[in-house]
């Protein structure tokens, strides 16, 4: 039967070139430009008969033994998914994960940041039943999870096809890369700022008045605020410190979740908040009050990472959505729901891609958050929080 909700999805995932066929010898992807829409011909009116998403098919360059990996998956009793986006950020690639595999499937539970690792040890100690994929952006709790052994070093029939700054870790994928941005209300501030330095700049020359509402992250509350803060000012050294030191003049608000930091520019609270992820503000109607900007002089990137849990109860369906996930076909879903993919050989026909805030900002502006162990020894923490703590006025 006809699906019109994946009607637009399926135009763009029919106008790359990926076979539809069973495994075979591995081949490299097809170049860029068979994967560029191409023109639809009328053809004969829909029947009732499968369409080719509902068989299950892998492209001809995986590993001739992934049918084994099909089949057992049809043994196993679906897949939990942890994750920090929301189900809306998620709907499209699951759909259409479940038009190839119908028989899995997935329960998504959304979780805050700082909840993800913790649950997960928690269920696993009383037995219940864990997540068998975890997609976070949490650097400090991904890596202490890492050390733990609680990742299955699973290498993605895609592999080769990523950039190397997406898989820094054995069995670790970069689901989507989302900028951090600079959020506005149109109706209080006539002229966006396009970099921290502007929105320091104001705050510094309106600070006697305390005619300014900043809004952002409490770093040391909320992990994708530490690593934001951390990964942008390791990058813009002293001069990033001064930024702060001027935003720090104004007593910014400080907060730990991202819609309650919109919820304050929506209502004029604050006029400007900043590393906000993308995803959150890039779809609003052109009738909302706030605006966005890219923030040029040192673009934050924040990773979803997704792997795999040593204790999943089923590992075979984990790898089947591991490798959906970041194949042509499911970084474009990603887009369509509202994420931001960043295959290159993607760009030309997805609707938000790493490529084009490259476009914007320049690929040396640009500041990934990697799995850096830096982060993880104490004392390093506590130079940067007290640092941190100085420049925003919240020092003890």
């Amino acid at each position: 039967m006809p699906r019109p909700k994946l009607l637009y999805c399926l135009i763009l995932l029919f106008s790359i070139s990926f076979s539809a066929c069973s495994p075979a010898s591995i081949t490299k992807t097809p170049p860029l430009e068979n994967l560029l829409p191409i023109e639809t011909i009328p053809g004969p009116e829909p029947t009732p008969s499968l369409s080719a998403l509902e068989h299950s098919y892998v492209p001809i360059y995986y590993s001739p033994f992934y049918e084994d990996i099909i089949n057992g998956s049809k043994r196993e009793s679906g897949l939990l998914v942890y994750t920090e986006t929301k189900d809306e950020n998620l709907a499209y690639l699951i759909q259409i994960f479940r038009e190839h595999y119908p028989w899995i499937n997935v329960i998504l539970l959304q979780l805050n940041p700082d909840e993800v690792f913790e649950r997960y040890q928690r269920e696993t100690v009383s037995k219940a039943r864990a997540a068998d994929i975890i997609i976070s952006s949490d650097v400090i709790g991904l890596q202490t999870f890492i050390k733990q052994g609680q990742v299955v070093s699973y290498r993605s029939q895609e592999d080769e096809f990523l950039p190397l700054w997406a898989k820094n870790k054995v069995g670790v994928y970069t689901l989507s890369s989302e900028p951090m941005l600079i959020v506005y209300n149109k109706q209080q501030l006539s002229v966006a700022p396009e970099t921290l330095q502007q929105v320091g700049n104001l705050a510094n020359a309106l600070s006697a008045q305390k005619l300014i509402k900043i809004v952002t992250y409490d770093a040391l509350l909320s992990p994708n605020g530490f690593a934001a803060n951390w990964f942008w000012s390791k990058a813009q050294g002293d001069a990033g410190w001064e930024i702060l030191n001027n935003i720090g003049s104004v007593n910014p608000i400080l907060m730990t979740s991202e819609m309650q930091m919109l919820d304050a520019l929506e209502s004029g609270k604050a006029e400007i908040g900043y590393f906000i992820p993308a995803h959150l503000i890039v779809d609003l109607p052109e009738t909302s009050n706030l605006g966005w900007a890219y923030i040029k002089d040192g673009q934050p990137i924040l990773n979803y990472n997704m792997v795999i849990t040593q204790n999943n109860t089923s590992p075979n369906s984990a790898k089947l959505l591991v490798d959906f996930s970041l194949s042509q076909e499911g970084q474009l879903a990603l887009s369509l729901g509202g994420l931001t993919p960043y295959r290159s050989d993607i760009a030309a026909i997805s609707k938000y891609h790493l490529d084009k805030v490259i476009s914007e900002v320049n690929m040396e502006h640009l500041i990934f958050f990697p799995l850096d162990e830096t982060i993880l020894n104490s004392a390093e923490y506590e130079i940067f929080s007290a640092k941190w703590q100085l420049a925003l006025k919240r020092a003890e």
